[in-house]
């Protein structure tokens, strides 16, 4: 499994629909490829709670180590990801909503004075609580609450549902100085120049592209290209690129029609034996094992 996004790395999986714009659903960073769950944003605010383990995650440029009984907050338009610490287990609660839950009507005076204020700002992309604050606790209360209303589906929960988020998002306001302390937040300019060099990425890497063409394609020179999306994104355009391609691999290797060798040139390696190098790298086990593993009696 790993999510699916549009070009500009948008995610295209629905979190609710217009009647009840919210989801509320359980993972595991394992259920994704190579334990890890790429970079995408959607125009809906996220609250994660870590249930059970570790991972590390990251917002817009700023990398945060969750654990259990960690609340994350993470505001709309944020480009983020997520990935498993040396492959352990990690369970948590993603809640997924459109502000208009809050708001409700478009230009009303709660969209205008109480929520415009925090979803257009930059100081307000993420805010890990970590229960170091008294009201850390009481915030995960009420979002343990929520995620109790959405599994029992009670008469009338879709009202408590929505009555608990504003419960939520008034006391976010309420210690709204806490975001304070994020100065990593990428401005938009940052975030826009991040995402067209992921969607270059996701959109060519099936070719023979180089760390040249993909700093031609944010117009920079390639040592700031490769200096800007270290900083940014904590590894390595080149690093990026190589888990990338392993990544879009594997529905191949599950496909029985592809050999490993012609898996290997879908997804732009020239070289299978590059290739089972680096994806044992990645995985912990050849190409051929893991194909083994899902069909037993393959021989190719």
């Amino acid at each position: 499994m790993q999510i699916q996004t549009n070009r500009n790395q948008r995610e295209l999986k629905s979190h609710g629909d217009v009647s009840f714009p919210i989801l509320v659903s359980h993972e595991s960073i394992t259920s994704y490829e190579l334990n890890t769950f790429s970079w995408h944003w959607h125009p809906e605010i996220e609250l994660t709670l870590i249930e059970e383990g570790e991972m590390m995650y990251q917002i817009n440029g700023h990398e945060m180590h969750v654990q259990k009984g960690d609340l994350l907050f993470s505001n709309c338009n944020a480009l983020h990801s997520g990935h498993s610490i040396d492959g352990r287990a990690c369970y948590y609660w993603s809640i997924t909503f459109d502000s208009k839950l809050i708001y409700g009507f478009e230009n009303s005076l709660i969209q205008t004075k109480y929520v415009d204020a925090v979803v257009s700002a930059k100081e307000f992309s993420s805010l890990l609580l970590d229960g170091s604050e008294s009201w850390h606790h009481d915030l995960k209360e009420l979002v343990c609450e929520l995620i109790s209303l959405s599994s029992d589906k009670s008469d009338f929960y879709e009202i408590k549902i929505q009555m608990q988020l504003t419960k939520i998002w008034l006391m976010l306001l309420e210690h709204r100085t806490s975001f304070s302390l994020n100065e990593n937040a990428l401005n938009p300019k940052t975030s826009a120049r991040l995402k067209a060099i992921l969607s270059f990425i996701h959109e060519n890497f099936e070719k023979k592209i180089s760390l040249d063409d993909i700093a031609n394609s944010v117009h920079l020179c390639k040592s700031e290209c490769c200096r800007f999306f270290k900083k940014h994104m904590q590894e390595s355009l080149f690093d990026y690129l190589l888990r990338y391609r392993i990544e879009q691999s594997i529905p191949y290797l599950r496909n029985p029609e592809y050999s490993i060798t012609e898996a290997a040139l879908c997804c732009g390696f020239s070289d299978a034996g590059y290739y089972s190098r680096m994806f044992k790298r990645y995985t912990g086990m050849s190409p051929r094992d893991y194909r083994i593993g899902l069909f037993p009696d393959y021989d190719r």
